[in-house]
């Protein structure tokens, strides 16, 4: 068994990023790394997931929900071709850390590898962590903008430095600084969690 373990802290409430995360039909707007999905998210569903990983081709999945707790929690579970071979189970885990004040969520994605080809998966479950944190980083700054419009204020821009203060949309405070801001082919890419079928 391996694991991949990634944390961000978001600018938004957890309704923000809970809706961003559900609303499939948009992630080819956002979404460096699932570009399509759709099915049901509810305990008992069936996705279908398109990855795009930063290397190799796009490989589609179809994963079955484990959790889908409104706000807290988003989990599925999948298989390369038969159980026990190499399975997946991903997570998303939302800790709202705010105030109505000054909204925060903690995202914590993941996901553990199970099955008799994890020994041999080693890169690609390594290039598995830089797909989920761009795909984290993406999250944030569209349901930080989402926030934004929803409640007609700014927040804090996502990035490595300390939030600024916060001012009418569309402005900056003076104190606050200026933003700035895995696999090859034929290789089964980690964090499908589900049957494969190589796209051409």
């Amino acid at each position: 068994m391996r694991s991949v373990t990634t944390e961000i802290e978001i600018p938004a409430p957890p309704e923000d990023v809970w809706e961003v995360l559900l609303d499939f039909s948009r992630y080819g707007e956002w979404n460096p790394f699932i570009r399509e999905a759709g099915g049901r998210a509810e305990r008992g569903g069936t996705l279908t997931l398109r990855m795009h990983p930063t290397k190799g081709r796009p490989v589609n999945f179809r994963p079955k929900v484990l959790v889908a707790e409104v706000e807290t929690e988003l989990r599925w579970r999948g298989k390369l071709l038969m159980p026990g071979l190499f399975d997946g189970e991903h997570h998303f885990l939302l800790t709202d850390l705010g105030t109505p004040e000054d909204p925060a969520t903690r995202l914590v994605h993941g996901e553990t590898f199970r099955g008799v080809l994890v020994p041999v998966l080693g890169m690609v479950i390594r290039r598995a962590e830089h797909d989920f944190r761009l795909l984290n980083e993406a999250l944030a700054e569209r349901a930080a903008a989402r926030y934004t419009e929803r409640v007609g204020r700014a927040v804090p821009t996502v990035g490595d430095g300390a939030p600024g203060p916060v001012g009418p949309v569309g402005t900056r405070l003076p104190s606050e600084p200026a933003s700035e801001e895995a696999d090859t082919p034929g290789e089964p890419t980690a964090g499908g969690d589900g049957e494969p079928r190589r796209a051409d």
